[in-house]
């Protein structure tokens, strides 16, 4: 795996994003007990975006400090550096981050949570699904924002270096992915809010439900009290009023026995603690058959009532005699008529098992407990499910710092544990007592776990419903654009459709500034055609200029401008062609030297426009005596002409040479200056030979220009002719 050369800019940009993911993760917003949402890997996301694994790795090590800082717990390290070398591996293969993120935490992200979790921290298995499913969550959430954030900020599109695509993406694609990051980021956020005053809302209810249970329990607790200690006050009073005898005392005993029987027992003691009368009778007769008789005059309830004079009701404890049941005890004085001297206490054992009728009458029964404590922090009664026995002193710890809750937390049974055991709602009654009103933490646990991942199922829906919606959304804007951009491209062979475009997607429903762009690009294609016409005429036109242009150019430079007749270059050329040619088929080619005889004297006598005339005369003559289609007629310079006769007969080519002679002879010229009339005539040298003779014309031209100087020498006006049939 090769990694990239090292960008100063580029790292000083995923040193800065590293810092501010850094401070915000320090800071996660808090929304649900341990849910919290961090939006400082958003820096990893966007890093990610721009450079790719390895900056992306460098940004996360900034941020997951962050969270490591906030959270003390070492997994963001594993899980955070892994997730943002995955998004930017995801990035060079041109992979859409936010599909990439999904599978992120599908595949790795949640795996790795749970193996943690559950292996290091020992967290329990009912709560492992809600943590790894709530940082899922947040992980699309800052995803999402991350790559909008790219998208919203032109400054970082133009950034130097950054990644590109390597394959250009459809219009379309690109309108459907930006749709899904929108529809994606406004469902997470609404999710987000919903959740959280869902969430409120059920704390408020939770709250409120307590504070009812509480009031209610407390109202019934406090009543029951105090009219058992009513009861017990106005025993006491009838007796110390009405002054009734000793003996008088077991029958009302008995009496309000039968009338309240919220009391165990009730029995009443004189001045010296002995009992002296009793209710039930049974419990009576089983205490005087105690082999050490019951005195009570050490006991709170005696003193307080005897001594102190007040009604007195008791913490819980276990009381003596024949049960050894725990009780409350209410006592009040009795005193001697007349006066306020006393001279016993009638006390009543209350019955417990009330409190248990009162817990199960509680409409909420099934998920709330109490806990009743008197004013010694003493457990007065609890329910069972809570399995806490009475008169043990009551330890919990209140309070969580790692959830974030409007609720009162409570553990009992598990004073360091991660989740909170319950929530409780408190109430003091009037004689001190406290209660206590709980519910278990984990249903509302479990709700929110239930939340989160119904979200994260619609989330998935909705994406696949956003796609399907955003390819057709896009199809609707982009499909028109294609049928134009085809309509108003060149065909094939390089011309344009000049056809007017009509088609069932382009109607009254079009989008305004697409049909716009189709009327524009109409207008401009009848002014391209229109312009194309024009030019192609006037490219027509020059081009047959120039064919006449290059045509006499050609001729001016393969002709002799006076007479027509082809230059010494073009034949010195055509002659190899020639040559060749009669070689291959074994031809004769006859080359013939011609020179007008006293020229120059014509010049002299009558000027240089007849000696001009006398040359077009010869050439006239020369191409209408020489008419073969083969034949080569040059002007050579000056009064000397060439004639090269490719496969010639050579025993007719003398004599036709002499008819030329002969006829160029009768031909009279007339000066065009003075319409005097004259004649010329010609010495003609010629070589006829086998096309194998020579590939060269001068050695021909040597040969011709020897027989031309033999006509000179014999008078002029004939012609001389050499014959080579066997090559040199």
């Amino acid at each position: 795996m090769r990694v990239p050369a090292l960008n100063i800019a580029h790292l000083k940009l995923a040193t800065f994003l590293g810092l501010f993911g850094l401070v915000l993760n320090l800071y996660p917003i808090p929304l649900f007990a341990n849910v919290q949402l961090i939006l400082g890997n958003a820096a990893v996301v966007i890093v990610a975006i721009l450079l790719g694994p390895w900056y992306a790795l460098f940004t996360a090590l900034f941020t997951a400090t962050g969270l490591m800082l906030a959270w003390s717990s070492a997994h963001v390290y594993l899980v955070f550096l892994l997730e943002a070398l995955w998004l930017g591996f995801a990035r060079r293969r041109d992979f859409p981050i936010l599909y990439a993120s999904i599978c992120y935490w599908l595949l790795l992200g949640l795996p790795l949570m749970g193996l943690y979790l559950w292996l290091i921290t020992g967290m329990p298995a009912y709560h492992i699904p809600f943590t790894t499913i709530k940082q899922a969550f947040n992980g699309i959430f800052y995803t999402t924002l991350g790559e909008l954030c790219v998208v919203a900020l032109p400054s970082l599109w133009h950034l130097k270096d950054r990644l590109v695509n390597h394959t250009r993406r459809t219009m379309s694609s690109q309108l459907s992915y930006l749709f899904i990051l929108i529809t994606t980021i406004s469902l997470l956020a609404s999710s987000l809010v919903f959740n959280h005053y869902f969430m409120d809302k059920q704390q408020v209810l939770i709250n409120q439900n307590l504070d009812d249970t509480g009031i209610s329990l407390s109202h019934a607790t406090e009543t029951y009290i105090s009219t058992n200690t009513r009861t017990i006050a106005s025993v006491g009073k009838f007796i110390s009023v009405s002054g009734l005898p000793f003996e008088q005392w077991q029958l009302v005993l008995d009496s309000v026995q039968g009338l309240t029987p919220s009391f165990t027992n009730m029995f009443i003691a004189n001045q010296d603690g002995e009992i002296v009368a009793g209710s039930p009778l049974e419990k009576l007769h089983q205490v005087n058959q105690l082999p050490q008789k019951v005195n009570v005059q050490n006991r709170d309830y005696f003193i307080q009532a005897f001594i102190h004079h007040n009604t007195f009701v008791s913490p819980v404890f276990i009381g003596h005699g024949v049960n050894k049941d725990i009780i409350i005890a209410i006592s009040a004085p009795i005193f001697k008529e007349g006066s306020n001297t006393a001279i016993g206490i009638v006390q009543g054992s209350l019955d417990l098992s009330y409190f248990s009728n009162i817990d199960n009458q509680n409409q909420h029964h099934e998920t709330q407990s109490i806990i009743l404590l008197d004013e010694k922090q003493n457990i007065v009664y609890a329910s069972e499910r809570l399995g806490l026995q009475p008169l043990a002193p009551f330890n919990y710890v209140t309070g969580s710092t790692e959830y974030h809750t409007r609720l009162k937390l409570m553990d009992i049974n598990q004073q360091e544990a991660d989740t909170p055991e319950f929530i409780y709602a408190h109430h003091q009654l009037k004689n001190g007592w406290h209660l206590y009103v709980l519910e278990p933490f984990v249903p509302l646990l479990t709700l929110a776990q239930n939340q989160y991942t119904k979200t994260i199922i619609l989330l998935l829906l909705s994406m696949v419903g956003a796609i399907i919606i955003a390819k057709a959304i896009s199809r609707l804007t982009t499909t028109p654009l294609a049928l134009l951009a085809q309509h108003f491209s060149q065909n094939k062979d390089g011309s344009f459709n000049d056809e007017k475009f009509e088609h069932e997607l382009l109607d009254s429903s079009t989008p305004q500034e697409i049909y716009s762009l189709y009327e524009s690009l109409e207008a401009n294609q009848q002014t391209l055609l229109s312009h194309q016409l024009e030019l192609e005429d006037k490219v027509k036109q020059r081009t047959i200029d120039l064919e006449i242009a290059n045509g006499k150019l050609k001729d001016m430079a393969e002709r002799d401008s006076l007479t027509n007749l082809y230059n010494r270059r073009y034949t010195e050329k055509q002659f190899l062609k020639i040559q060749d040619l009669c070689e291959r088929g074994q031809d004769t080619i006859a080359v013939v030297l011609l020179d007008l005889d006293f020229f120059k004297k014509v010049n002299d006598t009558y000027g240089h426009l007849a000696g001009d005339e006398c040359l077009k005369v010869m050439a006239q003559v020369l191409s209408s005596h020489f008419k073969r289609d083969v034949d080569l007629l040059c002007r050579y310079g000056g009064e000397e002409f060439v004639l090269v006769l490719p496969m010639c007969n050579s025993l007719n080519v003398e004599e036709h040479l002499n008819q030329f002679r002969t006829r160029l002879a009768k031909q009279i010229i007339t000066d065009p200056a003075t319409q005097n009339s004259f004649s010329v005539t010609v010495s003609i040298g010629a070589l006829i030979a086998d096309a194998s003779y020579n590939a060269s014309l001068d050695v021909w031209l040597k040969q011709a220009d020897e027989n031309l100087y033999k006509a000179k020498d014999r008078g002029r006006n004939c012609v001389v002719c050499t014959h080579i049939i066997e090559p040199i």
